[in-house]
C-alpha cells in the first residue's frame, strides 16, 4: 500500500500560500547533523532526506525510535510521552525541513482554503500509519528470542516490499539498536541463520530463503 504524504493533491502554488499562511520556516542540515530546539507545538515536515530519532536512556544505552523518510512528519507533539533519558533526533543524509506551528497547521483559517483541509487529511493518515508501524514494531519487540525478533523483522519487511528480497533500512549496527539487542549477538544469530539455510545476506541485502508460513 502506498504511504500518504503529507502534500498529497496540493499543487506547487497552494503549497507555497500555506507556507506563508502557516509561517513556516525551511531549514538544510547535513548528515549526521542533529536537529535541535524541537519545540512541543512544532511539527517538522521531511521536505527531502531522512531522519532518525533516537532515545538514550540513563545508562547510555541506544535505541532507535523511529525513522522518518522524505514527507514523513516529526516534532515535540510526538515526543511529548518520552519522558525517561534523552530523545535526540539526527540526519541520516543531507536533510530539508519545514518547520511549522502546529496550531496554524490544525487551525483552519478565515480563508478555508480547501487545500489546508486535505493537507489534515494527509496528515491524520499519516498519523494512523505511525500508528500501524507502531503496532509492528511492539510485535517485533514481543518476540521472546533473538531469532524471533529478526524473523518477525524480515517478514515484517518483506511483507511492505512484496518480494523476499529485502534491504534493511539501516546499517547493521543500527538495527541492532533497532531491535533492542547486542549487536555482537545479533551477527552471530544472523550467521547461524545463514549457516543453517534460513536467509543469504549480504550487508544490508537478506534474502529469506525460510518458508515464511512456518513462522
Amino acid at each position: 500500500m502506498r504511504e500518504t504524504k503529507i502534500f498529497d493533491n496540493i499543487t506547487d502554488d497552494e503549497i507555497n500560500r500555506m507556507k506563508k499562511c502557516f509561517k513556516a520556516v525551511n531549514r538544510k542540515y547535513v548528515e549526521g547533523e542533529t536537529i535541535n530546539n524541537i519545540e512541543s507545538g512544532s511539527v517538522g515536515i521531511v521536505v527531502s532526506g531522512v531522519v532518525e530519532i533516537i532515545r538514550f536512556d540513563f545508562d547510555g544505552n541506544r535505541t532507535i525510535l523511529e525513522r522518518i523518510k522524505e514527507n514523513g512528519i516529526f516534532g515535540g507533539l510526538f515526543l511529548s510521552q518520552i519522558d525517561e533519558g534523552d530523545v535526540v533526533i539526527i540526519c541520516m543524509a543531507d536533510t530539508e525541513i519545514m518547520f511549522v506551528d502546529y496550531e496554524h497547521l490544525v487551525r483552519q483559517c478565515h480563508n478555508a482554503c480547501s487545500h489546508h483541509s486535505t493537507l489534515i487529511r494527509n496528515m491524520l493518515s499519516i498519523v494512523s500509519e505511525k500508528s500501524k508501524e507502531l503496532s509492528s514494531r511492539v510485535e517485533v519487540l514481543s518476540q521472546r528470542t533473538l531469532r524471533k525478533k529478526l524473523i518477525t523483522y524480515f517478514n515484517m519487511i518483506s511483507k511492505e516490499s512484496g518480494t523476499k528480497n529485502i534491504v534493511i533500512p539501516f546499517s547493521l549496527s543500527n538495527l541492532s539498536d533497532y531491535l533492542c539487542v547486542d549487536r555482537s549477538a545479533m551477527l552471530r544469530e544472523m550467521k547461524k541463520m545463514r549457516d543453517e539455510g534460513l536467509i543469504d545476506s549480504h550487508a544490508k541485502k537478506v534474502t529469506i530463503l525460510y518458508d515464511q508460513t512456518m513462522y
